[in-house]
């Protein structure tokens, strides 16, 4: 018998939750370069005052903000406010260098941006940075090991777009099983790249007992790794499955299967399947899920996204393993 896990309550989970969520579950945010970057940048651009006026300058910043020259450097916001606090309009003449530096820098990370957005006055250093985010992560998503299994908590179509074409990237795994489950019939590009697709209504034909239900699913997902022709060629590439919005099943009542299925898999999942589960968290005040129920969803996951802006974030007992 199917045991139900969580109790839904009133209140929805907003999407300003979800970072503080993590961090009470323990995941780590991995670090990335656009920090690193922001922090050469404005080191660079703040020394053209000179040695001493630059030095001068970060120490009465840091003062008066209490953070340290470190913590300023590699948070645009705390340097932006805290220049505009201090030079008032002479801040925007630093301002003006560090985007300067920043979209040499981003020209050698992304590869797709165009040369009329370099050139776009109004790609400002926040939209910069965001880019940087946003190309680390596809980058992760295309190069997933084996058994790793993510949670990718999105707010807009887009971004699910973005990440469902490079998880299904043919370049690195053409000869792969790949699956998608889907809340209706695909419109988009990157599905064609896809050679199995299933809706999650066809996964609840009758019987739909949890059991039978599972089972279900467990058969099929054999049959895909039985089918996997980069494993019959000792490629040992993993059979890449993704789910385009594991909320649907709260949607339409079956949150426990959900729950039940997540957890069985477990952040580190045991057959030769990399798993990317989809969240569509936009609607800020869903009732359809809870803070328990969200965290124990999360908790069943190794790595998660989230964008807006793009971050990635490790589970605690992952360390090490990428």
């Amino acid at each position: 018998m199917f045991i139900i896990l969580s109790n839904h309550s009133d209140t929805g989970v907003h999407i300003r939750h979800y970072p503080g969520i993590l961090d009470e579950l323990g995941y780590f945010q991995i670090s990335s370069k656009a920090e690193q970057v922001l922090h050469d940048a404005a080191k660079k651009s703040i020394a053209l005052l000179g040695e001493t006026a630059s030095k001068d300058l970060l120490a009465h910043i840091s003062s008066i903000s209490g953070f340290s020259e470190g913590e300023l450097l590699m948070n645009y916001d705390l340097l932006e406010k805290s220049l505009y606090n201090l030079l008032g309009k002479g801040a925007e003449v630093i301002l003006h260098d560090i985007r300067r530096e920043l979209l040499v820098q981003v020209v050698l990370i992304d590869p797709y941006i165009t040369i009329s957005e370099i050139r776009n006055p109004r790609l400002s250093i926040t939209d910069i940075l965001r880019r940087i985010h946003a190309v680390e992560v596809v980058e992760f998503v295309r190069n997933i090991p084996s058994h790793t299994h993510i949670a990718f908590l999105y707010t807009n179509d887009n971004s699910k777009n973005n990440i469902l074409a490079a998880f299904f990237d043919t370049k690195i795994n053409a000869n792969a099983s790949t699956a998608l489950f889907l809340c209706k019939r695909p419109t988009n590009d990157y599905v064609s790249y896809v050679k199995n697709i299933m809706l999650y209504e066809e996964l609840l034909q009758e019987p739909r007992e949890y059991e039978v239900f599972a089972k279900r699913l467990a058969d099929w997902i054999a049959k895909l790794n039985s089918s996997n022709q980069s494993q019959q060629n000792n490629d040992d590439s993993p059979t890449w499955i993704a789910s385009e919005d594991v909320l649907w099943w709260f949607r339409n009542g079956f949150a426990d299967y959900a729950l039940g299925l997540e957890k069985l898999c477990g952040r580190y999942l045991q057959d030769n399947v990399t798993s990317l589960c989809g969240y569509n968290i936009s609607n800020v005040a869903n009732r359809h899920i809870d803070r328990e129920s969200i965290s124990t969803l999360i908790s069943a996951h190794g790595y998660v996204i989230l964008d807006e802006p793009f971050s990635l974030y490790r589970a605690p007992d992952l360390e090490g393993r990428i």
